[in-house]
């Protein structure tokens, strides 16, 4: 028997055809299977969902058929109700299916405003921003821009302060401006708690690309500890020499950070608060110094008393401490911990003062 959801996707896999492989039907499988999940956690329809899901990328089409991108959701609403009316879906289900359409191409962080009531719109646009993370996502952003022609990456080029669609300087930039900013933007529960382990997932991609990609700004410290700071990114590298032929042991786990910052903005000690007991053991104990003077460069301590994993870059006066949630990742050679690298998620508001300051 052939059902209505069967009859869309034929229609859907037709016009998609010579679709780009980072919106092709079989994107369009994963994201309505995301969405009709999503629906029936929130006890709404998930066949509607669905069918919302199938067709909600028919402005590619458009963008192919024109010759311009970028064109909005909005702008394909002639052509995705001549599927829905060929597919025969209820005419009672059209506004509900083009409004859920609509919101797929909206963004907090490019200055929209999201519907989180309509818990069809809900499940379909986070179903769809779920696609563009984890390794999926990472994926499907280096095979459009490789359809764009960016770049992999400019370290030289700002990053746009507010996102908007079409092209920008490099395919990791649009990691930065785009895809780890989805997890902020979920609307629906089921969708917040899938985002944060794919969030994770494009940081640590993040991390391990600038690590690799070549000497990005990286200050070497007394003692050889190699640091790289970008305050746009929220990236920070922290790596102490050691050989290359050592088995390498990675922790990942999202936590509470504080950077300590000179008055050049420049980092002399990390604190990882509440670090796992894998990590902690590693380290030897030392009472923390409860002054804004780093004191020790290139150690990598336990205070303790304050649950607090304390990595010293060097000596030097701290001017501000920066507090947020980061994704991190602490790589340890035979036993010892060896690399840090991690991103900043949101920021607590930053504390300024002297040395003596509380």
């Amino acid at each position: 028997m052939v059902t209505l959801l069967d009859r869309v996707r034929a229609h859907v896999l037709a016009d998609f055809a010579s679709a780009d492989s980072a919106h092709d039907i079989h994107h369009l499988d994963r994201v309505a299977t995301l969405a009709g999940d999503i629906a029936a956690r929130l006890g709404a329809d998930p066949l509607t969902a669905q069918v919302a899901a199938y067709v909600h990328d028919y402005h590619r089409v458009e963008e192919a058929r024109q010759g311009r991108r970028p064109i909005r959701p909005e702008e394909a609403r002639t052509a995705i109700l001549d599927v829905l009316v060929r597919c025969e879906v209820s005419q009672e289900l059209h506004e509900t299916i083009l409004h859920a359409v609509e919101q797929t191409g909206r963004y907090r962080f490019g200055g929209d405003d999201l519907d989180s009531e309509d818990l069809i719109a809900a499940a379909v646009h986070d179903a769809d921003n779920l696609d563009a993370m984890g390794a999926v996502g990472i994926g499907r952003a280096f095979a459009f821009g490789g359809v764009l022609g960016e770049p992999l990456w400019d370290p030289r080029a700002q990053l746009k302060e507010l996102y908007e669609e079409g092209e920008t300087s490099s395919i990791l930039a649009h990691l930065y401006e785009k895809l780890v900013q989805l997890e902020k933007d979920m609307l629906t529960e089921p969708a917040r708690r899938m985002a944060a382990e794919r969030t994770f997932q494009l940081h640590r991609f993040a991390a391990e690309f600038r690590s690799q990609w070549g000497k990005e700004n990286t200050l070497s410290h007394p003692g050889g500890t190699r640091v790289h700071w970008d305050p746009h990114t929220r990236f920070l590298s922290v790596a102490q020499p050691g050989p290359d032929d050592i088995t390498v042991t990675r922790v990942g786990f999202r936590g509470r950070v504080t950077v300590a910052l000179d008055d050049q903005g420049q980092p002399v000690e990390v604190d990882l608060l509440g670090a796992p007991e894998v990590l902690t053991h590693c380290v030897p104990q030392a009472q923390r110094p409860r002054t804004w003077i780093a004191h020790v460069g290139g150690e990598w301590l336990l205070d303790a008393e304050a649950d607090v994993l304390w990595i010293s870059i060097r000596e030097a006066s701290v001017h501000r401490r920066l507090t947020a949630v980061g994704d991190i990742e602490v790589q340890l050679r035979e036993g010892r911990l060896a690399a840090l690298q991690l991103h900043l998620l949101e920021d607590v508001p930053v504390s300024v003062g002297g040395e003596g300051a509380p």
